[in-house]
């Protein structure tokens, strides 16, 4: 056999085109089982608790520790208690340390600084308040290897100053609790990130005099209002981003004289490589995007105009400043080495110089950022995924070019993923709204076959945050919908599905829309088959779920409409009460029995209604306590006559219901119409008269409910039908319900039946072959001879 048919068995074509490596494989089973692998010490000293693994002499070198946290960060699983595991410097070696977007706080990063020396800390976005504290830590720790440190987003709120309100800026820079000496000791910091922080003018003098061998400084969003202090640094700073950099009222304000200085002091800055000037932008409520008040002002057209200005420049953002298309176009022409140039914003993106390919000075290998053509709106997100606004008005304008995508575009989707994932708070429902979108043209119908697994997993759990962040937003909802409602996803697809079931759920429950409605119970019917009987309780016994569902039954029926949202609803009640005892009480009790007959009733001729019927009341029918409200003269008449019905699968049913009721005994029988003797007559024919069908016609989650009905040797009827049963599932999907059968001990309880004298001679036949069949599972395949690969069962997504 071919060994790759082992490993990829069950893989989608997308997963096999990209297969992930065997050390990815490892690092997401390390992630997936934290809890089997490492358990918690209690450290004496500090009486804290920490992980560490279960088996000794483990030691991951610097390539493969640096893998682990990366990959734990992918999964959202980097906290406090994790980093004290990587903390261990004789298991881990620690030169790199990125935590950004995560619950870290202080003693987190204590544990990691005072046990690693870096080179590189991000701890942008986490739950230390201020950069000040960070600097403070780094100092203790004696981090003076640090080359580059990302403090973004790190900006106290109101409530961490005990003296001052947040209004009065005075004092409350992000560095302003740090002395001169302490900054001195991370001089050999290279590359700085305080943006979005309280960073002011005065920190930036300070940090362009304590830090001699400083590249890279990223000031953007903060509040510095004069950028002279970089003259110190002119000839060594090769990277500067000002974008958003903004003047608060009452602290810092532009004067007249810095109205023109600040082109003047960048223009000194010859050894730049990468300049952002960008400005930061507001969404109005028309929808028309506008330039913040206060924020640095330069003259661009000035800028650029310089005779020989920032010789060695290879990256420009200019996006939302004014300028000429002449000047732009001279500059561009006299750096020929300029490789990424922004004019986001603005209606620079569609001069023809920079969007027309066929214009004769157009630069191909310049990478713009804009919205003029596909190009440019993939370096937008590519470039400003951390950017709110700007990533909002690029998906907008990707949504309108992915509307009719035939072909997979993975890199479209990683992008789309980012932007979504950067922004997912209650602030962001315009950049969650239009990811929604995209994300749906590009996943939807068979493109998603196409498209790797783990990429439809961020899709789908992406997609499942942004209804938890919002609930009541109809058409954010729907969009989620939309992308939910794919068979590739729900059925291949590795994500929380109970999680999932819940939050459509409660989509189907609060939105009023016959659309939404359709996929919310289509997605329902096959989550609900694919969760755990405990899930399955937790969410069928929701009072107000069955009710929902119940009530759209109930419409349909009125109305007499077979259409696929009452297939669908039926199929997720089904699919609810298997195998939930406390999920059938709710039904019966919300008068589902009695609207389930009026099923019956007005739909004489619609079988697959009939199956989806009987399939549950199956389920009731395995509960003891409930099997006294099936025995009703008006019930079994119907049960009697689709039970001689010609649709097999209408017939096995209903042949079910009967076996099980008959079960509890001839004295618990109290039926007069319909006798213990002719219902037992009638289902011993029926099961007689099938022939085993094509293709797999139920699925099961376990053979519990049938075990007790092979103890009924007074009843041969019921016995032949659960024997039936039992060789019709592991005929049709052998893989899965051979082992299933063994491993639960139906086995032996099968040879049982097959070797007892008091067994009917067609039952023992019957057993027999179920044993063949068990033995023959466990040959290699191509050496059975009974069995033969499982039938694809359809999807609940191609009900007629």
């Amino acid at each position: 056999m071919n060994p790759n048919c082992i490993i990829y068995a069950g893989l989608a074509m997308a997963d096999l085109e990209d297969p992930p490596t065997l050390l990815q494989c490892c690092m997401d089973y390390i992630c997936d089982n934290l809890d089997d692998l490492f358990f918690k010490v209690r450290t004496k000293d500090t009486d804290s608790l920490h992980l560490t693994f279960r088996q000794q002499d483990v030691f991951f070198h610097n390539e493969l520790s640096e893998l682990f946290l990366s990959r734990l960060l992918e999964k959202n699983k980097v906290n406090d208690q994790v980093l004290t595991l990587l903390s261990c410097s004789d298991t881990f070696r620690l030169r790199r340390v990125r935590v950004r977007n995560t619950p870290v706080g202080l003693d987190g990063l204590r544990a990691i600084l005072y046990n690693h020396k870096l080179i590189e800390l991000d701890v942008s976005n986490t739950n230390v308040k201020r950069a000040a504290s960070v600097i403070q830590l780094l100092y203790e720790s004696g981090q003076d290897a640090l080359q580059s440190l990302n403090v973004s987003g790190l900006q106290p709120h109101k409530q961490d100053f005990s003296e001052e309100p947040f209004g009065n800026f005075d004092g409350l820079g992000a560095f302003a609790t740090i002395n001169r000496t302490l900054v001195s000791r991370l001089r050999n910091i290279r590359c700085l990130n305080v943006s979005h922080t309280n960073f002011d003018t005065q920190d930036l003098e300070m940090v362009a005099s304590e830090l001699p061998h400083l590249e890279s400084l990223d000031i953007s969003k903060t509040y510095v209002s004069s950028l002279t202090s970089l003259l110190q640094c002119k000839h060594r700073l090769k990277s500067l981003s000002t974008y958003g950099v903004s003047a608060v009222q009452g602290r810092d304000n532009w004067d007249e004289d810095e109205k023109h200085s600040a082109e003047r002091v960048i223009a000194e800055l010859s050894s730049l490589r990468h300049l952002d000037i960008s400005t930061e932008e507001t969404f109005s409520v028309s929808g028309t995007f506008f330039a913040s008040q206060n924020q640095l002002r330069v003259n661009v057209d000035n800028l650029l105009s310089v005779p020989g200005v920032l010789p060695n420049l290879t990256s420009l953002d200019i996006s939302g400043r004014d300028l000429s298309e002449g000047t732009l176009l001279a500059f561009l022409e006299s750096h020929p080495q300029l490789v990424f140039l922004g004019v986001m914003m603005g209606p620079a993106c569609f001069w023809d110089f920079i969007w027309d390919e066929e214009y004769e000075g157009f630069r191909k290998d310049l990478r713009v950022t804009g919205e003029g053509n596909e190009a440019q709106i993939l370096e937008a997100l590519r470039q400003y995924s951390e950017r709110a606004v700007y990533v909002q008005k690029a998906l907008y304008k990707l949504f309108g070019r992915t509307s009719g995508m035939e072909h997979p575009r993975v890199d479209v989707i990683k992008l789309v993923v980012q932007g979504m994932k950067n922004h997912c708070d209650a602030k962001s429902l315009g950049v969650q709204m239009a990811a929604s979108a995209c994300l749906y043209n590009l996943t939807r119908h068979d493109i998603s076959k196409r498209v790797p697994s783990r990429d439809l997993s961020d899709v789908v759990n992406l997609t499942l945050k942004a209804m938890e962040v919002f609930p009541n937003h109809q058409q954010l909802q729907k969009n989620a919908l939309l992308t939910l409602c794919s068979d590739r996803i729900l059925q291949e697809v590795k994500f929380d599905r109970y999680r999932a079931a819940r939050l459509v759920m409660h989509c189907l429950c609060t939105h009023e829309d016959a659309t939404m409605h359709r996929m919310a119970v289509a997605i329902i019917s096959i989550l609900a088959a694919k969760i755990s009987t405990e899930q399955t309780a937790l969410l069928g016994t929701q009072n107000y779920l069955q009710v929902k569902l119940l009530r759209i039954v109930k419409e349909k029926t009125e109305g007499q409409q077979v259409d696929i949202t009452l297939k669908f609803t039926l199929s997720a009640l089904w699919n609810l009460t298997d195998e939930s005892p406390s999920t059938c009480t709710t039904f019966v009790e919300n008068g589902g029995l009695e609207l389930f007959m009026q099923i019956l009733e007005v739909f004489p001729n619609e079988s697959n209604l009939h199956t989806k019927v009987l399939g549950l009341i199956n389920n009731i029918a395995e509960v003891r306590g409930l099997r006294k409200v099936l025995l009703r003269e008006d019930f079994m008449d119907y049960v009697k006559k689709l039970l001689v019905c010609d649709h097999i699968e209408v017939s096995y049913f209903a042949a079910g219901i009967v076996a099980h009721l008959a079960s509890e005994g001839r004295e618990h029988w109290n039926l007069r119409e319909h006798s213990w003797d002719q219902m037992l007559n009638t289902l011993l024919a029926a099961v007689r008269s099938w022939n085993n069908p094509t293709g797999e016609m139920v699925a099961y989650r376990s053979f519990h409910p049938f075990f007790p009905l092979l103890e009924c040797y007074t009843t041969p009827a019921v016995q032949l039908w659960s024997v039936w049963a039992m060789q019709h599932v592991c005929t049709k999907n052998p893989d899965r319900y051979c082992p299933m059968l063994i491993e639960e001990g139906g086995e032996e309880r099968v040879k049982h039946l097959a070797t007892n004298p008091a067994t009917a001679e067609e039952v023992r036949t019957l057993a027999a072959l179920v044993i063949e069949l068990l033995q023959d599972s466990k040959l290699p395949p191509r050496q059975r001879k009974l069995l033969k690969p499982a039938d694809t069962p359809g999807s609940p997504e191609q009900e007629e």
